[in-house]
């Protein structure tokens, strides 16, 4: 049964549909969309579809992404971030979170403790990142996470698309071909 983590400073609820117009904010927020626009959401349906397909990685391990929130201030919700098992082949680790939370490491406590988590309950399956190369912020956290990068390049199906940026996926070891290709090909 999927519990609550608290960290240093932050409250980390499993991910759920109790937190759609929460997460909403979040997503639709063109401020953290810059790097990729067209991946910003523009109905709550898209979130709600997102939490929903969070739910497979909740059920598998008990272990998926976080709402998250301030301990000193226990409703505030300040964004998602943690990590999802990808079809049962890798843990993607993932974090956005309110602009004005921005700057305040946040995504690395976050980070370290879906890390900390997935090494626990399942140390053989890879942990992976991926961001957009025109994001240096999220390489900085993703690096002092201890994930280094292990490709760089277009998505598969977007070399035509000039406003698909490139894409760096980092990981905590070394990949086999069939894992990178899989990742290469995600939306």
């Amino acid at each position: 049964m999927a519990t609550i983590t608290r960290t240093e400073r932050l409250i980390l609820m499993p991910l759920s549909a109790q937190h759609d117009a929460e997460a909403y904010k979040v997503y639709s927020d063109k401020r953290i969309w810059e790097h990729r626009p067209q991946a910003r959401h523009e109905t709550v349906k898209e979130t709600h579809q997102l939490i929903g397909r969070t739910q497979a990685s909740w059920a598998a391990k008990d272990l998926g992404p976080w709402g998250v929130y301030m301990r000193d201030q226990p409703t505030e919700f300040i964004g998602v971030g943690g990590i999802e098992l990808v079809d049962g082949r890798v843990w993607d680790l993932k974090y956005r979170f309110r602009p004005d939370k921005w700057g305040n490491g946040f995504a690395t406590e976050v980070s370290e403790a879906a890390l900390k988590a997935a090494k626990r309950l399942d140390p053989e399956t890879p942990i992976t990142a991926r961001i957009t190369t025109n994001h240096p912020a999220s390489a900085r956290v993703l690096e002092k996470v201890g994930l280094s990068p292990v490709w760089e390049g277009r998505r598969v199906g977007t070399a035509d698309d000039p406003d698909e940026p490139d894409v760096r996926i980092y990981a905590d070891r070394e990949l086999p071909v069939e894992i990178l290709e899989f990742l290469k090909a995600r939306p």
